[in-house]
């Protein structure tokens, strides 16, 4: 038995707790507060007192001293005082509101008056339910030794911290003895650990959705009861749980469909007529539906409440109605954009997203710059074959004019996309290209078949705008065929990788880094065709320098074409508001076998402006070389939709 204690409880009694509504789930609280670890709901905001707004006044301004929060025995426990420490700061408003002090000493007593209850609640969340909290406020002319201002003193004893004893659910239908078993598992992960008021509720949600992705969609959970034991610290939870009927699918009805076939939307629908019911299942299918780009709005909608006299049988065979409204599948857009590298340039595209009723996309886009121009067809037939499978083709018509050469030509692949996992997509393709390049006062055509494909994972928050995560695309592809008349054969593989990191809560602070390393499996530079040979530099590589321009030159000032680069690049994203800046720094080396000239590598730096448009960060990046060689430009500049990377 443990040393039995005084306390204000009776010795061994078992008291029966309210855990209040403020303490576990009220959802209209600061943000600040709503972050707090372990706390919910404890107050509300600051509300004008005897009629006088104390938020707009000139106020008595006031310092706090807090006891009983200091230093412990063991520096596991003064840890755990500051811990608590940082809770109260964040929900008492004595702290949250000390920069807009109140009018007069009297409103000052009200405020600190009401921070009681939330400090002793705010305790209580964390475990400490004997927790008890005294503040007091000292007047400067009461204690004019401490400073010309008042002083609120906030004095706090813990007392011990209660652990959860047992956390059970109980129900008022009988249920299949595997899934009653399974909800108590849940429910009771945070036995033997500090009965936080958070990890209770936390607890208990997990509960209810194993009962609605399990037959069960209309679960309702009745008021917990608490049981304290001050003798041994301990907490008992028990939570009732009416699970209603168990729900089966039903026949399904679409609505709204107008030019989208419904045997195209029923390939999403995962269920089987018979199977339970699941929230989570329903959930994903409505998700999936939405991500076609078909449709403004779908709702899958399961009857509001069962039908009454389902207690005889205690199942339901539940119809579902899915309805529907399609949006355009028609769109055009127009974009400019500029560098220094490229000049002026102009992006047009239009696309059908619904060809033939089952969300066949056909795009056609024009690029058009100084030094390129690019005309792609490209069709896409989703689920194709199986659900995860896109068929996908392509037809590029296109001509380069840089330093290094000229090339005019077109390309055409034919494959699939497959969707390995939520985050891992691969796609395989039959490739031919025809090209006439000229280079080095030579023009020389070329004519190939390949097998491209690639691996695309990504973790990262946002396509444009990417504040977490990690994101990499490899690429490969074997290619055979004439070159200048010749037999010709090289495989290409490029890898780049890019991850972000946030420094704070809400995003202003982000490191983000890139690295890039491709390599062309070939015997030389000459024997394959120039658009085919690595070069680096531009507002994708080495920003520093224009494009081409990383690579070694010739007498002439050429870039010469190799078979491999690396790349690096780190920028740190600094936000405020709709505007952002970014200094960053960019190196690169190419050679002709991988990691040779490491120790060569092209630095540049610069810095960059944001502005988060709505269809995203619309960007402005200059950028100088570190160490200018005669042919480099002394600097380069870029506008453009989307992060660098």
């Amino acid at each position: 038995m443990p040393e039995q204690r005084s306390r204000r409880a009776p010795s061994r009694a078992a008291i029966i707790i309210a855990l209040t509504a403020g303490l576990y789930g009220c959802s209209s609280v600061p943000s600040a507060v709503r972050n707090a670890p372990g706390l919910n709901m404890l107050f509300g905001d600051d509300t004008p007192v005897l009629g006088v707004d104390p938020t707009e006044q000139a106020g008595v301004e006031y310092t706090i001293d807090i006891t009983g929060l200091g230093v412990g025995e063991t520096p596991d426990e003064t840890a755990e005082n500051l811990r608590i420490r940082g809770i109260l700061e964040k929900a008492a408003r004595i702290y949250r509101l000390q920069e807009k002090p109140p009018p007069s000493v009297a409103l000052l007593k009200r405020r600190a008056a009401a921070d009681v209850n939330i400090v002793e609640r705010a305790l209580k969340s964390e475990g400490y339910y004997e927790g008890e909290a005294t503040i007091k406020v000292v007047e400067a002319a009461e204690n004019a030794a401490e400073g010309a201002t008042p002083i609120v003193k906030i004095a706090v004893r813990k007392g011990p911290r209660y652990s959860l004893a047992r956390q059970l659910a109980t129900f008022e239908t009988t249920l299949n003895p595997a899934l009653e078993q399974t909800v108590q598992d849940a429910i009771s992960v945070n036995v033997g650990k500090p009965a936080q008021g958070q990890a209770v509720v936390d607890a208990e949600a997990e509960a209810a959705r194993i009962f609605g992705r399990s037959g069960y969609p209309y679960i309702r959970k009745g008021k917990r009861r608490a049981e304290a034991n001050f003798d041994f610290d301990t907490l008992d939870v028990r939570t009732p749980y009416a699970p209603g009927p168990y729900t089966t699918y039903g026949p399904v009805t679409f609505e709204g469909l107008e030019t989208v076939e419904p045997k195209y939307m029923k390939s999403f629908i995962e269920w089987q007529r018979g199977d339970p019911v699941s929230r989570v299942q329903i959930a994903q299918v409505q998700r999936e539906m939405s991500a076609t780009r078909l449709f403004d709005a779908v709702s899958i909608v399961l009857p509001e409440e069962p039908p009454e006299g389902w207690e005889t049988t205690g199942r339901f065979e539940a119809p579902i109605t899915i309805t529907f409204e399609e949006s355009k599948h028609r769109k055009g857009t127009a974009a400019l954009n500029f560098s220094t590298v490229d000049g002026p340039g102009a992006i047009l595209t239009w696309e059908h997203r619904n060809l033939y009723g089952q969300n066949e996309t056909f795009l056609a886009a024009l690029d058009v710059a100084v030094e390129e121009q690019r005309l792609l067809f490209e069709y896409r037939k989703p689920r194709w074959v199986r659900d995860s499978r896109d068929l996908i083709g392509s037809l590029e018509l296109f001509h380069e004019d840089r330093e290094a050469f000229e090339a005019i030509g077109l390309t055409g692949n034919i494959g699939f996309e497959e969707r390995l996992s939520p985050y891992l997509v691969g796609s395989l393709a039959f490739g031919v290209e025809a090209t006439q390049t000229r280079d080095t006062g030579l023009t020389r055509e070329s004519y190939l078949i390949g097998l491209p494909g690639s691996l695309v994972y990504d973790r990262t928050d946002d396509l444009l705008n990417p504040t977490e995560g990690l994101r990499i695309t490899a690429r490969g592809a074997p290619w055979l065929g004439l070159f200048d008349e010749e037999l010709s054969g090289f495989i290409e593989t490029d890898v780049e990788a890019s991850t972000y990191y946030s420094f704070d809560r809400n995003a202003n602070y982000i490191l983000a880094l890139r690295g890039r390393v491709a390599q062309v499996i070939a015997d030389k530079p000459d024997n394959i065709p120039a658009n085919r040979r690595v070069f680096a530099g531009g507002g994708g590589s080495v920003r520093a320098y224009s494009s081409q321009f990383v690579n070694d030159l010739d007498n002439n000032g050429t870039p010469i074409g190799a078979l491999g680069v690396f790349e690096a690049s780190a920028e740190l994203r600094i936000r405020f508001g709709s505007f952002g800046v970014v200094p960053f720094v960019d190196a690169g080396t190419v050679s002709n076998e991988l990691f040779q000239d490491l120790g060569n590598l092209r630095w540049g730096a610069g810095v960059g402006l944001r502005y988060f448009s709505p269809v995203g960060p619309i960007r402005f990046d200059v950028a100088v070389p570190v160490d200018r060689r005669d042919d480099d430009d002394p600097f380069q500049f870029y506008l453009s939709i989307g992060q660098a990377f």
